[in-house]
C-alpha cells in the first residue's frame, strides 16, 4: 500500500501539536498534502471536509483535562471517512494524557475510519509560566527525534499492507488519573484568572486577536473575556511584546500541586 495524499489536520493554539504533526508527516514522505488548522472560531464553525477516496489523515489535537476538548466535539464529527488510514496525535502537559487517545480512536473509527498508528506526545503546559516550569519547551529535540521516527515507522508499515480491512486494531491504553477524578470539569477556571494584560507593554499590534481560538479577546480593549477565555494561555506564549501575563487564583496551591505531578519527565507512547 502507498500514502500519495495526506490531510494533516490539527488543533494547536501554542503550536505544540503542530510540530509534532509536522514532523511525523515529514518522516511519511508523501509528495501531496494539504493542510486544515482548526485554531480559529470561524474555521471550526464553518469547517466542512471533502475527502477524497485516496487521501489519509493525520488528526492532532491536545489533552483538555485528560480528555479530548469539549469545544472540539461538533468539528471532530464532521470528518466522515470511507475506510482511510488515519493516525492520531495527543499532545499534554507532562501530567496525564488520561484517555484522549482512546476516545478519539474509538470516535474516528465510528466514522469510517481506520486507524494505523496512533501517539501521545508532550508539550508544554499551558498553565507552565516563569516560576511555574512545565514541560517548558516541549517538545523538545528528543521528542522531535520521536515524531520523526515514529513517522518512518508508519511509512514502514504502509508499504507491507496489501488490504487496509485486514490491518487489527491498535491496542491504545489510558484511563484518568486519581487526580483527574477528583477534579470539577472545566477546572481551570478554578485555578487560574484569564490573561491579565500589561498597558505598559502592549504595543496594539493585536496580534493576541489572531492567536485566540475562542475569539475571547475584545477587539476593543484587548482584555480578555473571563467566560469566553478556555485559558489556553496562547495569547500569552505567543505575545510578542510579553505584555499578557497568567495570574493563579490560588497561586500556592497551583504552584505546589502543578510542580508535584509534573516532576518527573513523561515520555510520548506510540501505538503502530
Amino acid at each position: 500500500m502507498i500514502i500519495n495524499k495526506l490531510v494533516k489536520i490539527y488543533f494547536s493554539p501554542t503550536h505544540s501539536t503542530k510540530k509534532i504533526i509536522y514532523t511525523v508527516a515529514e518522516s511519511l514522505a508523501v509528495a501531496e498534502q494539504r493542510t486544515i488548522n482548526l485554531n480559529s472560531l470561524e474555521e471550526r464553525h464553518n469547517f466542512k471536509l471533502s475527502l477524497q477516496s485516496d487521501e489519509s489523515i493525520i488528526l492532532g489535537i491536545p489533552v483538555y483535562e485528560e480528555r479530548i476538548p469539549d469545544l472540539l466535539y461538533p468539528v471532530l464529527s464532521k470528518i466522515r471517512g470511507n475506510g482511510q488510514p488515519m493516525i492520531l496525535i495527543v499532545t499534554y502537559g507532562n501530567i496525564s494524557a488520561g484517555i484522549t487517545l482512546k476516545q478519539l480512536s474509538k470516535m474516528m473509527k465510528n466514522q469510517g475510519f481506520k486507524i494505523i498508528a496512533a501517539a501521545s506526545f508532550i508539550g508544554e503546559h499551558s498553565f507552565s509560566y516563569k516560576d511555574i516550569k512545565i514541560a517548558a519547551g516541549r517538545p523538545d529535540s528528543e521528542d522531535l527525534a520521536i515524531a520523526k521516527n515514529f513517522g518512518k515507522q508508519i511509512k514502514e508499515k504502509i508499504e507491507f499492507i496489501e488490504n487496509i480491512e485486514n490491518v487489527p486494531d491498535l491496542n491504545i491504553k489510558g484511563k484518568i488519573s486519581s487526580m483527574g477524578k477528583l477534579l470539577p470539569r472545566h477546572s481551570e477556571i478554578t485555578f487560574a484568572h484569564s490573561p491579565i494584560i500589561d498597558f505598559n507593554l502592549c504595543k496594539n499590534c493585536k496580534a493576541c486577536l489572531e492567536i485566540c481560538p475562542v475569539n475571547a479577546i475584545d477587539p476593543d480593549n484587548l482584555k480578555s473575556r473571563d467566560k469566553l477565555c478556555i485559558r489556553c494561555f496562547a495569547c500569552v506564549k505567543l505575545c510578542p511584546n510579553n505584555a499578557r501575563k497568567v495570574i493563579y487564583k490560588k497561586p500556592l496551591l497551583v504552584k505546589n500541586t502543578l510542580k508535584q505531578l509534573s516532576k518527573k519527565r513523561r515520555e510520548p507512547e506510540t501505538y503502530i
